[in-house]
């Protein structure tokens, strides 16, 4: 008898359903990332937009002005002294150098540097946190850095900062989690370059730094492997800051204090022999000497002292409500954190360890650090907070983790979807004013008449703007010189509000394009004699005063032409030495000595302009001088 042969179906109807659940999962992933995708784009896209069709007046015009004077031939150190840091410049330059004397190629370049951030971040939080996490993340991180009320819309700083630090926290999440040994290299390669683009960069680094160094002694990380991540995070940061040192030594480039702070923070292990011969001096005269030498306060100190405690303190509180959604977020992982540790301690057989704890440690210092450091300015500016977001939001990734964790290994599942419903619609109500606006202003608490700085307001006035073609009394002021003068003319503009070369496309004859007002009476002195010896040189043919006020901002501007309520005085010196001295006690008995001082020390600037200058028109708050026909006199020495 026969054995009948069983008949076993092909290999490839066996693999035909689990492959097909394969591509059905796939393809249900794909479309999953492609809505966090879509979702994160859309203010990303907004902030775009609103960024694109804001001309920057202040620190966004100055980068670009600066990259345009040294790519027309001025001298870094001599002809041109930029403010701009060396990171902030760098990228400037480049931006110029491709798109021309304007803000198109740094926002060009800052765009590509933000998006590849973002992306960076979501894979590295995906990887760490999981799907619904890592979408919480990176969608509440592209809110927040392109929201009209932190993104400072232009050429910021803050912003090349931020995406270096996110790039190089992700790409050292991605390392540690089992990556390769080019993740470390490129971690420290972003890393370093963020303190060039700001000092407060350096957060990111000493939260990676404080990481490294712990693993080993939580048993983490032996300390083979740790002494292999130090070396590839230094060898990633030696890669990326060499072109600068060939630059900087090749090029024979002097560096005025803001690139000396900056790349010395990053680069502190190739000190200069005037650094050296200074801490010996220091060391062997002793902290007095020292504390003298700098008048006995530090930064902060001087900062407080400026604007009073009492005044900063409510402010930061109210923008740190507006950006209560990441600060939530971050402190409910830092509290859940804390607890799980207890727990541990308490009850360590109903401890349950997950593999995402331990980065808690790395992304909780880094936080911290960005919502300690907005305390330090005075000035409190909105970019300031954009740090803490980008932070925030990341390690907030933590808790929507714990939660979906729970959520998932839950029986009864009810109870935990309606948390999340909640969790949801808290979120939303969260972000709400980001989109539709605020009714107070956070600097100063006053009522606004109506609601601003929304994503709807700030759409709304460039629509506007665009549609009636408007243009600021700057933009207009900066036209007409550009239209009334021909490119080898220079001009130069009083007061912090750069952007109005830009429009000109116009340089200034001497190598500090715009002063900051306030500085110490001292320096103050030293920089108007410097500017008066150019302008004698080489005078310009339009001078501008902006009247910006700057802070503490009861304080009235510096004008150069004397106005009273009648109108501005006319050219007549001694009508000028009595007002002048009346004004400068008016200071001095309203304020303090030192604004008397400022008074007093710009008063060779204002006959210098009263002599060989008349008023052609005010635009807005702006004056504007043209040259007479007759040049002036050379100083005499």
């Amino acid at each position: 008898m026969t054995k009948s042969k069983i008949h076993k179906p092909p290999k490839h109807h066996a693999e035909q359903k689990p492959l097909s659940i394969e591509k059905g999962k796939n393809k249900k992933n794909l479309l999953i990332i492609a809505l966090i995708a879509l979702l994160a784009a859309i203010p990303f896209s907004m902030g775009k937009y609103i960024e694109f069709n804001s001309p920057g007046a202040y620190d966004s015009g100055n980068y670009v002005y600066s990259a345009a004077h040294i790519i027309d031939g001025a001298e870094i150190g001599v002809e041109e002294k930029p403010s701009a840091q060396l990171g902030t410049l760098m990228v400037n330059l480049l931006g110029v150098w491709m798109f021309g004397y304007n803000e198109t190629g740094p926002e060009i370049i800052q765009m590509i540097m933000q998006a590849a951030a973002l992306i960076l971040m979501f894979i590295a939080a995906r990887k760490l946190f999981g799907t619904l996490a890592a979408a919480v993340t990176v969608i509440v991180a592209s809110i927040f850095l392109s929201s009209p009320l932190f993104a400072k819309f232009g050429n910021v700083k803050e912003q090349y900062m931020i995406a270096c630090m996110v790039l190089g926290m992700s790409s050292f999440i991605l390392y540690q989690l089992g990556g390769k040994w080019w993740w470390a290299v490129l971690a420290g390669a972003f890393l370093s370059w963020a303190p060039l683009f700001k000092p407060t960069g350096t957060t990111a680094i000493g939260a990676v730094g404080l990481f490294v160094i712990l693993q080993p002694i939580l048993k983490n990380r032996k300390l083979k492997q740790t002494a292999i991540d130090i070396a590839l995070l230094f060898a990633g940061a030696a890669i990326a800051l060499a072109p600068l040192y060939i630059w900087i030594l090749g090029g024979n480039v002097r560096l005025s204090y803001p690139y000396k702070f900056a790349f010395r923070t990053v680069a502190k292990f190739i000190p200069s022999q005037q650094e050296v011969e200074s801490a010996a001096k220091t060391a062997a005269a002793g902290v007095e000497t020292a504390s003298k030498k700098s008048g006995g306060q530090g930064y902060i100190a001087r900062s407080w002292k400026m604007i009073p405690f009492s005044t900063l303190f409510p402010r930061v509180m109210r923008y740190y409500w507006l950006a209560i959604l990441p600060i939530a977020l971050a402190l409910a992982s830092l509290i859940a954190r804390l607890s799980r540790m207890l727990l541990k301690i308490l009850k360590p057989d109903k401890f349950e360890h997950k593999n995402y704890d331990r980065f808690v440690l790395l992304l909780a210092p880094w936080w911290i650090l960005d919502m300690a450091f907005v305390w330090i300015s005075p000035r409190s500016y909105e970019q300031y907070y954009l740090p803490l977001t980008a932070s925030g939001a990341m390690l907030g990734g933590y808790i929507i983790s714990l939660y979906y964790d729970k959520a998932k290994a839950a029986v009864f599942k009810t109870k935990w979807l309606a948390c999340g419903i909640v969790g949801f619609a808290l979120m939303i109500m969260m972000l709400w004013h980001v989109f539709f606006g605020i009714g107070t202003s956070p600097h100063s608490g006053q009522k606004y008449p109506q609601k601003r700085r929304g994503y709807t307001q700030q759409l709304q006035q460039i629509a506007k703007r665009r549609a009636s073609n408007l243009k600021g009394p700057w933009e207009i002021l900066g036209e007409y010189i550009r239209r009334n003068s021909s490119p080898d003319d220079k001009m130069y503009v009083w007061g912090w509000f750069p952007g109005i070369y830009v429009q000109a496309q116009r340089f200034a004859p001497t190598p500090y394009a715009c002063m900051m007002p306030r500085s110490a009476p001292s320096a103050m002195k030293k920089r108007i004699q410097g500017m008066l010896s150019d302008f004698r040189k080489e005078p310009p043919k339009f001078i501008v005063d902006s009247r910006k006020n700057h802070i503490p901002l009861e304080r009235p501007p510096y004008e150069l032409w004397p106005r009273t309520k009648k109108g501005f005085l006319p050219p007549n010196k001694q009508l000028a030495d009595r007002y002048d001295k009346q004004y400068a006690k008016m200071l001095g008995e309203r304020f303090d000595e030192a604004e008397a001082l400022r008074y007093e020390i710009l008063k060779p600037l204002r006959d210098f302009i009263m002599q060989n200058y008349k008023i052609v028109s005010t635009f807005g708050s702006h004056v504007l001088f043209e040259l007479k026909e007759t040049k002036p006199a050379p100083e005499q020495g």
